[in-house]
């Protein structure tokens, strides 16, 4: 059967045209298609993107209350916060908030019933707010404050408050941690949506009060709404049940329902997107609280695809929210739309364009191409000489084809010339095997006279060890001459183990075909030379064997190994314990001592190990090799580095090492290693430290009789101490009652309990940063602004005085008897120092000391008593009585004043 003859203008262009009606098609629907995804990929990228910025918003937004309620107990719990006094807390508090501007209100409420807080007021002003069980008929009241913080006018008052069932109190009690409240609406003054973070305070497990910080949701929806989601999407966040957080809408997520603020449901907002995509996550899922991962749904609104995106939000304090993004896919696709209709109008035309231009260039390819199937049949047929014709001037243009015609034509002239060619090639070859025969003759006989000038001895051997060929430039390297050598094997030549163990590195080369390096040693004329002869194969029964004479090298070797027994007999009888390591931190050795203390059998078993072989925790040995690494980079000793040791010595103290580190350089400076050695200083160290605890001892007992720096003065000099100190507050107090009591108890007892109390006030002293001057019997004198002046020294007096009272009314009560502090305050300029060279005291003299006596001798039990130069300095700050003109013994009428309490 004949095979049909196709025309080339068919095969040309049926093809070319089926291409493009199925690149048109393909493209048309490809770009129907991409142009679907990438709306769908746009859509999720931008949802993702939206989603993943309001995460971020929220983890910065919220992390900061619970970082204040945070601060505000280790204040506490440092002694830096008093939770009792409430003007300090207020303008604790009110200087808080203004340091951190995402909060709205920050404050504290207490088990005993009383709340202070400072709130940030949307014209950029804040308020105080305070409530008391029992004060002013239980109202809740809030200050206007002025630039120091200080409440200025009552703002608003609520009555018949209650903070203990308030909701954050008692989701706080129940929480026993750090957590949020839940959410509610703030009414007054203006209405805002507040989310309260909480942090309870205990005491040795007893509560204390609660912490709470409010955020303003309202913020989060600000920051919401300067999102742009597409062109018409918007975004919310809601919690588990439904009701909303925030939006990105000016809708306010809650509404005023008979004059009450009420949150509202997600699926009740005005808002229509919003609405129905809450409604269609409620139809979707039986329960909000079933979304567990990021979800992304689609649902229609009036006709049009709506994109949803919703995902789970939560955080390690218990919040667990919802945040929804949703895009109307309308948002992308017009331009996509626009762009098919004129990709499929441009295929169309490429369509038209394509098949008409297919028709034209197959008809101008084929007629050239015809004249060139003549021409080849021509040089077929040997044909060399005739030149190819021209095919017509249009197809010149075609560049190929013209270089098909111009390659025919060069292909019958090469042919033509190679014949002549081949004939003077075969000509010069000869001649050139010729030339190579020479060179190669020469050459042998230049590496003949190389290999004797060389001064190793070489022999050629085959598997039995018979010697082949022997070349040597040093015949006293020679066991026989080489005469003797050749044709013999190395059983006939050498004693029996050794030429078996000869004969063993042949066959053992032969059979790996692999080079083998020895060392062995020849006794020649009496003399023993060491050799190193490397092995190789040169066929598959032969090998090369070259030897080089080492018996200098093995002579300084054997030197050197002597020196290092020397050296190492030195090492080990040293007390010091020694080790090297090289530049990679890897021992190399140690001496005796060394070696016993690491636990190791020899100093030999350290060699190749690393701090990970020898030390258990792999932080520590990772300590080690860092400061030997610094060592090594920094090539800077460290000398006589005290440090104790980890594994206890044999009385189950700590151990103490004197330890020096120094690089080891070799003889270009190089550093190559490191020098460790250690010395045992522990009985040295304990001897230290005995010395030292003795001294402490000594310093403690000088500091309960003088002030320090009293002290220290008076360890550089034993000359008079004494100073004027202009203004310095001074406090007498006196146990009234003591005196019956001391008649009733034991003399134990009483020293017993009146050790109690003054402990007490040795203790508020201490809190006050005042200076205990004596007791004298149940007298007690303290006295602030010296030794170190400072302004505060009346402030001081009062609170100390204020607490003492507190102090004496709790022992009373524990002890079921009735006494009561007198105490008396005055502030002036005292002399102080310490006299006289025996049993030292640091005492004060004046007259300001002699009216603060007055004072507490002439006031009232269970009164603080204090001069107008006292009052003067406290009065803006605390609460007085004025008692009026007393005469006091000495200094006649003086105007004194009753102290009541702080303001």
């Amino acid at each position: 059967m004949l095979n049909p003859k196709i025309p080339l203008r068919l095969v040309l262009v049926i093809p070319f045209v089926a291409q493009v009606i199925a690149a048109v098609g393909l493209v048309g629907y490809l770009s129907f298609r991409n142009g679907q995804r990438a709306v769908e990929d746009l859509a999720t990228q931008l949802r993702t993107e939206i989603t993943a910025r309001i995460q971020e918003r929220l983890n910065n937004y919220l992390e900061v209350p619970h970082l204040i309620n945070q601060i505000n107990v280790d204040d506490v719990t440092l002694s830096k916060l008093d939770l009792e006094d409430i003007p300090s807390l207020e303008k604790h508090f009110w200087q808080q908030i203004q340091r951190f501007e995402t909060a709205t209100y920050i404050y504290w409420g207490s088990e005993a019933e009383v709340f202070s807080g400072a709130e940030r007021v949307p014209d950029g002003t804040f308020n105080l707010g305070y409530w008391s069980r029992g004060i002013a008929k239980n109202q809740f009241s809030t200050y206007a404050t002025d630039e120091e913080g200080n409440r200025t006018k009552l703002l608003s008052a609520i009555p018949d408050y209650d903070m203990l069932p308030r909701p954050w109190y008692r989701s706080a009690v129940r929480a026993g941690r750090a957590s949020w409240g839940q959410i509610y609406v703030w009414e007054a003054p203006y209405a805002n949506v507040a989310l309260p973070a909480v942090l309870p305070l205990y005491n040795d497990g007893v509560l204390q009060g609660v912490f709470a910080v409010d955020l303003s949701l309202l913020d989060i929806g600000k920051f919401l709404q300067s999102l742009k989601v597409g062109k018409t999407g918007e975004t919310f966040i809601m919690e588990r049940n439904g009701l909303l957080v925030a939006t990105s809408t000016e809708y306010k997520p809650f509404i005023n329902e008979n004059g009450e603020q009420k949150r509202l449901q997600a699926s009740k907002i005005d808002e229509v997107l919003i609405r129905s995509t809450a409604k269609h996550l409620l139809t979707n899922f039986d329960r909000l609280g079933a979304i567990a991962r990021p979800k992304q749904l689609s649902f229609n609104l009036n006709g049009e695809r709506q994109l949803v995106q919703v995902t789970p939000y939560q955080d390690e304090y218990g919040l667990d929210w919802l945040i929804v993004v949703v895009v109307p896919e309308v948002d992308f696709m017009a331009q996509i739309h626009k762009n098919n209709r004129t990709t499929i109008f441009l295929c169309a035309i490429a369509f038209l364009l394509a098949t008409g231009s297919g028709i034209i260039t197959s008809h101008w390819i084929t007629q050239p191409i015809l004249q060139l199937g003549r021409a080849s049949r021509r040089i077929a047929d040997g044909q060399l000489d005739r030149e190819v014709e021209s095919y017509g001037e249009r197809a010149l243009h075609i560049d190929e084809l013209k270089v098909l015609s111009d390659s025919f034509q060069q292909m019958a002239n090469q042919l033509s010339k190679s014949f002549t060619a081949m004939e003077k090639m075969n000509e010069q070859l000869e001649q050139q095997v010729e030339e190579r025969t020479a060179q190669l003759a020469a050459a042998e006989a230049e590496l003949l006279g190389l290999f004797e000038a060389m001064t190793e001895v070489i022999f050629v051997k085959d598997r039995q060890g018979r010697y082949l060929k022997v070349i040597s430039g040093s015949p006293e390297l020679l066991y026989y001459p080489i005469d003797v050598l050749l044709g013999k094997t190395d059983l006939d030549l050498l004693p029996p183990k050794q030429a078996e163990r000869f004969i063993g590195y042949i066959q053992e080369v032969l059979d790996t075909q692999k080079t083998v390096n020895v060392e062995y040693h020849l006794t020649i004329q009496e003399r023993e030379f060491w050799f190193a002869a490397n092995i190789s194969p040169i066929a598959e029964d032969r090998v090369v064997w070259v030897a080089r004479d080492i018996s200098d090298r093995k002579q300084a070797e054997d030197a050197l190994q002597e020196k290092e027994q020397y050296l190492r007999i030195v090492l080990n009888n040293i007390p010091q314990q020694v080790f090297w390591k090289d530049t990679n931190l890897v021992f190399q050795g140690c001496n005796k001592n060394w070696a016993e203390a690491a636990g190791l059998e020899s100093p030999e078993a350290v060699v190749g190990k690393t701090d990970y072989d020898l030390i258990e925790d792999p932080a520590v040995a990772e300590t080690f090799r860092e400061q030997d690494r610094q060592l090594i980079e920094q090539d800077v000793p460290k000398l006589h580095i005290i440090t104790p040791k980890i594994r206890p010595g044999e009385n189950g103290q700590t151990i103490w090492l004197d330890m020096s580190k120094i690089p080891i350089h070799d003889a270009k400076g190089k550093v190559i290693g490191l020098l460790g050695v250690l010395e045992d200083i522990t009985l040295r160290k304990l001897a230290e430290e005995a010395l030292h605890a003795e001294q402490e001892k000594s310093e403690a007992l000088l500091l309960n009789i003088l002030p320090k720096v009293i002290a220290q003065r008076l360890k550089q000099s034993q000359e008079l101490l004494a100073e004027q100190f202009e203004e310095v507050t001074i406090l007498f107090a006196d146990i009234v009652g003591f005196t019956s009591l001391s008649a009733r108890l034991q003399p134990i007892e009483l020293v017993d309990l009146l050790n109690q109390i003054f402990s007490n006030f040795d203790r508020l002293a201490d809190k006050y940063n005042l200076e205990k001057i004596k007791t004298i019997g149940d007298a007690y004198m303290v006295v602030g602004g010296l030794p170190i002046p400072h302004e505060d020294h009346a402030d001081a007096i009062a609170n100390m005085a204020l607490e003492m009272q507190k102090a004496i009314r709790q022992t009373s009560t524990e002890l079921g008897e009735s006494f009561q502090i007198r105490i008396g305050i005055n502030t002036g300029a005292v002399i102080a120092g310490v006299i006289g060279i025996k049993k030292f005291i640091y005492d004060l003299w004046g007259d300001s000391v002699n009216v603060a006596s007055r004072m507490e001798s002439s006031g009232k039990p269970g009164q603080i008593q204090v001069t107008a130069n006292t009052y003067e300095r406290l009065k803006d700050r605390y609460i007085f009585q004025e008692r009026g003109e007393i005469f006091v013994k000495g200094k006649g009428m003086m105007m004194t004043y009753w102290l009541r309490d702080r303001k």
